[in-house]
């Protein structure tokens, strides 16, 4: 976990921020997305219900009504995948934009610091800095902010859909709402010292592979290519298991 989490989002909602007109698109698309796709299975709904079991037994279908229902389908889907394709240009967008003005103030911090800074820490971890943990942002940015938003719109419009059609059944349906909420806790809770251990690893490998590359003349002096391909080798096989 961050030292301070709500310090940490605000910083980072500081960076997305300014990209108003982008954030502002992107929750519009995502709304019109969602509308979509809950606009779909009342339509297929309707289509099933023009086809009638009469009294005798027979089936019949009220074909023009039918026809009506799955030519308005196919129109709603063709504009649900347009406004999927533009909810990922806009997000790759913002995520690019605010990786950008990151990447930006960390190369300005990073060349005002002491040179204390870069004698203590490794090279690797430096680098590490700069692109895995950053790229880990941009993820975030143009996933899991997007999935979250989406998210918080599919549940709203598919819970009044719910209460719409059968209350009863939406209530039994919200019954497994807390044991998902208890389970994916539990789960995150599992995976965050993962998760942490991963990026150490990932810094310690990017550390050893600089040192080793830059010194590699002194490696070879010092005969010990043999222990610098064990070390590596004992870093990679743990970052892999």
């Amino acid at each position: 976990k961050p030292k301070n989490t709500w310090q940490t989002l605000k910083r980072l909602l500081k960076y997305i921020g300014k990209s108003k007109l982008l954030v502002i698109a992107l929750v519009a698309i995502m709304a019109a997305v969602t509308i979509s796709d809950l606009a779909g299975p009342a339509l297929q709904g309707a289509a099933i219900n023009t086809i009638k079991v009469e009294e005798d037994g027979s089936l019949s279908v009220e074909l023009d009504k039918m026809i009506g229902y799955l030519c308005a389908m196919g129109v709603l889907f063709i504009i649900s995948a347009g406004l999927g394709l533009a909810q990922g240009i806009i997000a790759a967008k913002l995520s690019q934009n605010t990786v950008y003005m990151m990447r930006n103030d960390l190369f300005k911090k990073i060349s005002k610091l002491p040179i204390k800074y870069t004698d203590t820490h490794k090279h690797g971890d430096i680098m590490s800095r700069m692109t895995n943990d950053v790229e880990n942002v941009s993820n975030a940015v143009s996933q899991s902010i997007a999935s979250l938003i989406s998210s918080i719109l599919t549940l709203i419009g598919a819970f009044t859909m719910m209460i719409y059609y059968s209350w009863v059944m939406a209530l039994i349906a919200c019954i497994t709402i807390p044991m998902t909420i208890a389970l994916s806790a539990n789960l995150a809770k599992f995976m965050r010292k993962y998760f942490v251990k991963r990026q150490k690893l990932v810094g310690a490998l990017n550390g050893q592979v600089e040192e080793m590359v830059t010194s590699y003349k002194t490696v070879v002096a010092y005969g010990k290519e043999g222990k610098a391909i064990e070390d590596f080798g004992e870093t990679s096989g743990e970052l892999k298991k």
